[in-house]
């Protein structure tokens, strides 16, 4: 790759390299789910600090052309109108299509200090705090979805004292003001742990799917993300496609 980074530019040396990547991708230098160079490569082609590099790479993230994936590195996003999904309530989804939804807060908490991977992902600053809720969602009754959110805490003060047992997005609109109003899933099949197993009602080893959700305001600022963990026996999906 050429460096055509200025260094005695006046525009900041991390917003150059992001719009370099991105007129890469938009050029189909890189194709979608094709892995980008990673850091350490980017670092030594522009001679830039590794600080800088993640803040550009940071930048494209949030801005939905590309995506992580954890011990593997960045790779494109499909184009944004293939990928967008209209994020709707689970408990209100689930109710209009005849079942009774039901939700337990397992765990949640303030987390002071989260790891670099994940702070990246949540798109914080380091030191910022996290907050994070775990929570097992039935339908009728029966567990089918492990779900742990991750929000920027400074954006919902004290989220982590709320009673979540509802509509997560309610919370979000009705008590900070703020609207979840698209996403992105990355879906992956896995086999599930004993913890998760002894959640779910279902045998250790049995298939699942893993959606990692990263949910966006009308304005693309990142509000969660999200790792859920559905049933392999109870997963089935309808995706519409809107042009």
């Amino acid at each position: 790759m050429e460096s055509t980074v200025q260094k005695d530019s006046v525009i900041p040396l991390y917003h150059q390299l992001k719009e370099i990547l991105r007129t890469q991708i938009e050029a189909r230098t890189f194709k979608p789910h094709q892995q980008i160079p990673s850091e350490h490569e980017l670092q030594r082609t522009y001679g830039l600090s590794r600080a800088t590099v993640r803040k550009a790479i940071d930048s494209l993230v949030r801005e939905g052309l590309v995506y992580r994936l954890h011990g593997k590195g960045t790779f494109v996003a499909e184009p944004r109108d293939w990928q967008h999904i209209t994020l709707d309530s689970f408990t209100a989804n689930m109710r209009a299509y005849g079942f009774s939804p039901s939700t337990v807060v397992l765990e949640r908490a303030l987390i002071s200090d989260p790891d670099l991977e994940l702070g990246q992902k949540v798109g914080i600053e380091p030191g910022e705090q996290v907050v994070m809720v775990k929570r097992l969602r039935f339908l009728d009754g029966e567990p089918i979805l492990l779900a742990t959110s991750y929000l920027p805490a400074h954006l919902f003060p004290g989220l982590e004292e709320e009673e979540l047992t509802g509509s997560l997005y309610r919370t979000l609109v009705e008590n900070y003001g703020v609207t979840p109003s698209w996403g992105e899933d990355f879906i992956e099949p896995v086999i599930v742990s004993e913890e998760e197993a002894k959640a779910l009602g279902c045998d250790l080893g049995s298939p699942a799917l893993l959606i990692e959700r990263h949910a966006y305001t009308a304005d693309n600022d990142l509000v969660e993300v999200c790792f859920s963990l559905i049933r392999g026996d109870q997963a089935k999906f309808y995706l519409k496609r809107l042009s």
